[in-house]
């Protein structure tokens, strides 16, 4: 499809397509996209997993200082104490688990110190309805509050963004929020509805046939003749934060890897997108999972084998996918990043039913997994004795609310306020009792708790390139010019080639800054016509900004039309949009990372890990590395620490990591004149 008239007939329906490439995971949910605050916290997401039909938690984490009333309560279905998992020898008493034996990944989480178990979770008036239950969750009403109308993330997103439409801002290409595998979507529900959160499902990540629906809008009619178009034709139902959001989801797929093969399970499957997806650059700051089968009632053990059965092939889909998950995370550099919490909408009755199975109960456990987290118990084993009549938990037992869970890691891992968690929660007063699950290496500190940001729409031209000899392979450039004072106030391409006549200098260095560049408007047709240009900054994930760190390109007085944007730097090859664009278009990126064909030409990018970068080596700007760039190199070699094109890697000095660069790029012509 010809992406200037999906840009147009866009542009008639009131919205516009992101079409960015992948940003840096390091860079993920960033409450001040100019990262002007360093204690900001910019790289962090969260993977809810819901266990749908009710696990039972008394099989799962048994209650080994109770093991005569376990076995009296569930003489067919309980597990042999010799099969079970100890946790952690030195917990007390009340809090000795026994994990059911199909759970030693979990073992080796905690041994690692990632996993936290939070025990006797629930709220005060239980609902035993799977719908109800849920509903209660999900709302964060703690089913003390009737009718509540929204989901307490879509509050949380509401209070961190306040004025969000559902669609791409400054700082955050990304959906908030993604669902994964039919996940109801109730907490996500804001009084305007769906602006928060996509909903894959039906994934299939080897060839990423995804099913994207929300409410409302008008669907896509115009597919590209791609593998991603193929997926985009699935789209059904789509509103107009989909249709903005599809390209952008597609790219960060495509551009991730996973390092780890997983277990062939929905879940497994669902966690390794969500992956891919972070290694592809996905701020997204909610993920929610779902795998189902929990509803027990009847066949949850194998009779000649209670070890064995429905119960446990679940329990061990679980262990086996969040294992390769965190192992997936951690070969992708990216375990710091995550954390994972893992719930259900009740557990089940300490006693069993005539079916082997069990029905449903009332409190059960939740599971906080991640580098970050404070391993340990939190709360005491279920009581079997204390029971309400139908044979279940009895609801006083509650020790731990599963609001104060959710409200500790939005607080501790993603920087809430208390303000905050009282907006998404609804109960002043609740999130005073919150247990601490995340570790004090990790924790976000008051001091750095994130203050409402209120999106902010650019009609600017929004710009990401990355340059080959800044670039350290991880999404991010190298910043040492700006550190060791290197960079000149004024901008430096006064002089030949380039005899740029503008007055840009600097009075502040924005954070992140790496280097100037020039960025041009150039004819859509006739590319060597240039409209108009400007110097500017680029930031070290490669995001073009203005001299205040404003991201994006403003040309004021052009006609907003089509024109061809081409990058110059003093050193590397210069790179030209292989598109004309409209620079009127609200958030639009051109992103030149994400793939060779971004800019025009043959071969005018290289392959670095998983981005493309503009060339090193043009030291003299004609367009061509060759043996005049080598002389200016030699020249330059051992030369006190400076500010000169010879330094192609940023480091203020020339030497042979220079030399090296040349080297591997000489004979490389540039498309640009």
């Amino acid at each position: 499809m010809n992406r200037r008239h999906f840009l147009k007939n866009s542009a008639a329906l009131g919205f516009y397509p992101l079409l960015a490439g992948g940003l840096p995971v390091r860079s993920m949910a960033a409450t001040s996209p100019l990262y002007l605050n360093p204690c900001e916290v910019t790289d962090r997401s969260m993977v809810i997993i819901f266990l749908n039909g009710g696990n039972d938690i008394i099989n799962t984490t048994v209650p080994l200082n109770q093991m005569s009333e376990y076995a009296n309560f569930r003489p067919d279905i309980r597990l042999p104490e010799n099969s079970l998992i100890t946790l952690d020898q030195n917990l007390p008493d009340a809090q000795q688990i026994g994990l059911h034996p199909a759970l030693s990944g979990f073992k080796d989480l905690y041994d690692d110190g990632m996993l936290s178990v939070v025990q006797r979770v629930g709220y005060a008036q239980p609902n035993k309805s799977h719908f109800k239950s849920l509903d209660n969750w999900l709302t964060g009403s703690g089913g003390n509050l009737s009718n509540v109308p929204t989901g307490w993330v879509g509050r949380f997103f509401q209070d961190r963004y306040p004025g969000y439409t559902g669609n791409p801002f400054l700082g955050e290409p990304d959906p908030l929020g993604i669902l994964f595998g039919n996940m109801n979507s109730t907490g996500f529900h804001t009084f305007e509805e769906h602006n928060y959160e996509i909903n894959l499902s039906g994934q299939d990540p080897a060839g990423f046939y995804t099913l994207i629906s929300s409410l409302g809008g008008a669907p896509l009619t115009d597919f590209p003749n791609t593998e991603h178009g193929e997926m985009l034709q699935h789209i059904m139902s789509i509103d107009s934060s989909v249709n903005v959001y599809a390209q952008r989801i597609s790219e960060t797929f495509g551009n991730g890897t996973n390092a780890v093969s997983y277990p062939n399970n929905n879940l497994g499957d669902q966690l390794k997108t969500i992956a891919r997806m972070l290694n592809g650059g996905s701020r997204t700051k909610i993920f929610m999972a779902t795998t189902g089968g929990f509803d027990t009632h009847g066949g949850e053990v194998d009779p000649l084998d209670t070890t064995q059965g429905r119960h446990a092939g679940l329990l061990g889909g679980i262990g086996s996918a969040m294992t390769a998950f965190q192992d997936d995370l951690a070969g992708l550099g990216l375990d710091n990043k995550v954390v994972t919490v893992i719930f259900s909408e009740f557990g089940r009755k300490i006693i069993q039913n005539g079916s082997y199975g069990t029905d449903h109960g009332t409190l059960s456990s939740m599971f906080v997994i991640g580098k970050g987290v404070e391993a340990g118990v939190h709360g005491d084993n279920i009581d079997l004795n204390i029971q309400d009549n139908p044979g279940a938990p009895n609801a006083s037992q509650l020790q731990n609310d599963y609001r104060t869970v959710f409200a500790s890691l939005l607080q501790e891992w993603l920087g809430a306020s208390d303000n905050s968690l009282n907006s998404t929660f609804l109960s002043p007063g609740l999130i005073n009792n919150r247990p601490n699950l995340i570790n004090p290496s990790n924790l976000v500190p008051p001091e750095c708790y994130y203050t409402p940001q209120v999106p902010t729409v650019c009609a600017c031209l929004q710009v990401r390139v990355f340059l080959e000899g800044y670039y350290d392979g991880s999404q991010e450039m190298s910043t040492q010019l700006a550190l060791n004072g290197l960079l000149p106030a004024n901008q430096p391409y006064n002089q030949p080639p380039f005899n740029y006549a503008g007055d840009e200098a600097l009075t502040n260095l924005p954070e992140g800054t790496v280097d100037w560049l020039l960025v041009q408007l150039r004819d859509e047709e006739d590319f060597s016509q240039i409209i108009a240009q400007k110097a500017a900054l680029l930031r070290k994930d490669g995001f073009v900004m203005e001299l205040d760190g404003t991201p994006g390109v403003n040309f004021e007085g052009v006609p907003d039309d089509y024109y061809r944007i081409a990058v110059l730097h003093r050193s590397h090859l210069a790179v030209m949009s292989n598109e004309a664009i409209l620079t009127n278009a609200p958030n639009f990126v051109y992103d030149f990372t994400t793939g060779l064909s971004r800019a025009a030409g043959v071969q005018q990018q290289k392959l670095v890990g998983n981005a493309w970068t503009m060339i090193a080596g043009d030291l003299d700007n004609n367009h061509i590395i060759n043996s005049s760039d080598f002389d200016l190199i030699k020249n330059a070699n051992g030369q006190p620490t400076a500010y000169q094109a010879a330094d192609l890697n940023a480091d203020g000095q020339v030497n042979q990591t220079d030399d090296l660069l040349w080297k591997n790029n000489r004979s490389k012509i540039g498309e640009l004149k």
